[in-house]
């Protein structure tokens, strides 16, 4: 089927899905009950710690004052797409600009911290939005 143009393919875009679920089904069974949990606390933890640190940088605040489990979203002094140009140079993923699907909130970013993350990455991040303020 590698002939088929990519628009009306099928099979190769199921499978795709198919190896994705069992990637994570791998990983979720690798982990255990009280694997996931801890994966969960991290999670939750490391999230409070980023939102609270870039809610100290001057002119950055949260968007809304709303329990969160990972993600959040951050309103930034000037547009988010230029938050996130400006850190890619330094080799520093930002977030998704909440602009790209929401024009009205084109100065909000979403992060979203997993148990990947470091706290040298995360203030790295933070030092990195101080240089924008």
């Amino acid at each position: 089927e590698q002939h088929i143009r990519r628009e009306r393919a099928t099979s190769n875009i199921c499978s795709n899905q198919a190896l994705n679920a069992l990637a994570a089904t791998v990983y979720l069974s690798w982990l255990g009950k009280e694997g996931i949990q801890e994966v969960a606390e991290q999670c939750v933890q490391k999230a409070a710690y980023l939102a609270d640190r870039i809610s100290g940088v001057e002119g950055f605040s949260l968007s809304w004052k709303a329990p969160f489990f990972n993600e959040f979203a951050v309103k930034c002094p000037v547009d988010a797409d230029k938050v996130v140009k400006a850190l890619e140079q330094k080799k520093i993923l930002a977030g998704y600009p909440l602009g790209h699907a929401y024009p009205e909130l084109k100065d909000h970013l979403l992060i979203a911290v997993t148990e990947k993350r470091t706290k040298s990455e995360m203030d790295d991040l933070v030092a990195g939005l101080e240089g924008l303020a």
